[in-house]
């Protein structure tokens, strides 16, 4: 997505998307919007659901740092070694929060993997037009280093940053993190985001609407959402074999990563999870994972923090460990980071002279 963007205002990436050339190209990514999510919710956005909507797939798991160092590098998770929301580094016995965990951006450059569309890139320029809490992360760091920042912390301000263009060639990244966030806090059933998808629906429209010539829009996003209702909480301290086998839980809430404690035998682990849980998840190892084609993490267990085994809930569940879960997770309504096609499957609209 963004590195067909960068190869249609001159850059050498891979072109996937065929996108035509163009003067300046601009990449609109909501966060949390899920192609079947806008689908549901036409009434609140007409003007995207007016367009030639089309759909693609996010890499698994369904999660913003694994989509968006995706979309930014122009690789798989096989590669850049960002595997999830969060994973534990045996080498180190830590916690790693790989979206929001980062100490520093040297912390989060010496993690780095491969080098992102944006380093390097003079021809054309990158810039990012995202809220200013994100600027000196160490997730931008990450995946956007190189690029010109613009802060802008409301939906309206960052719009009104595309009014106008630099003389050269420019590909510009327009962050929209607000929905994904009432999502996990009200659900995309609420008035909060059907509200929010509104008024981004109405920016987008009035963008159309001014466009110079030679600007190519695209809009997308990084994963879906399902609304998970409270009962629908799995503890998994509650049963005796996780707690006597697992030394720690990271991932999703709909994608749990199991690190099991040494000498523990993953495949009666394995066995006793599945037959646990039933139909309401997949239980699988790394290589299982990588056999059955939703995802290689050959990066993540060279360098030992990839999981033992991998819990991916299905319908409208979720798990947790009570004991190292913050009380605010354990609240959110919103849920994603699984492989349903709600989670899965994201927006793709062209518009201006793409």
């Amino acid at each position: 997505m963004f590195s067909s963007a960068f190869s249609a205002v001159g850059g050498h990436a891979a072109n996937d998307l065929r996108l035509p050339k163009v003067n300046h190209a601009v990449v609109v990514l909501i966060d949390g919007l899920g192609y079947e999510n806008l689908t549901q919710a036409k009434a609140y956005s007409r003007f995207l659901n007016s367009q030639n909507l089309e759909s693609i797939r996010c890499e698994f798991p369904s999660t913003t740092a694994t989509s968006i160092t995706g979309f930014a590098t122009g690789v798989r998770a096989e590669k850049h070694g960002v595997i999830g929301y969060s994973v534990f580094d045996r080498n180190t016995s830590t916690a790693i929060n790989l979206l929001t965990g980062w100490e520093s951006s040297l912390e989060a450059k010496r993690f780095k993997k491969i080098n992102s569309i944006s380093d390097d890139s003079s021809e054309p320029a990158v810039r990012v037009i995202a809220p200013k809490s994100y600027q000196d992360s160490g997730f931008t760091a990450l995946t956007m280093a190189g690029a010109q920042y613009l802060a802008a912390d409301s939906v309206s301000e960052r719009f009104a940053k595309l009014t106008s263009f630099p003389s050269s060639k420019t590909l510009t990244y327009l962050y929209v993190p607000e929905l994904d966030q009432l999502a996990h806090r009200f659900g995309v059933s609420s008035t909060n985001w059907l509200e929010a998808l509104e008024d981004v629906d109405m920016e987008l429209s009035r963008l159309s609407e001014r466009l110079q010539p030679g600007v190519g829009i695209v809009v997308t996003a990084d994963h879906g959402i399902v609304d998970v209702p409270r009962a629908n909480q799995v503890m998994l301290e509650k049963f005796d074999w996780y707690v006597n086998a697992v030394a720690h839980t990271s991932g999703d809430p709909r994608c749990n990563y199991l690190y099991l404690k040494n000498q523990t035998d993953l495949s009666q682990v394995q066995a006793k999870a599945q037959s646990e849980f039933g139909g309401e998840a997949y239980v699988c190892s790394v290589s299982e994972l990588a056999e059955s084609g939703w995802a290689n993490w050959e990066v993540a267990v060279e360098s030992g923090y990839a999981p033992d085994l991998i819990v991916i809930w299905r319908n409208n569940a979720v798990g947790y460990d009570q004991r190292t879960a913050k009380p605010h997770h354990l609240k959110m309504v919103g849920q994603h980071g699984g492989l349903s096609d709600i989670e899965t499957r994201v927006p793709l609209i062209k518009f201006g002279a793409f």
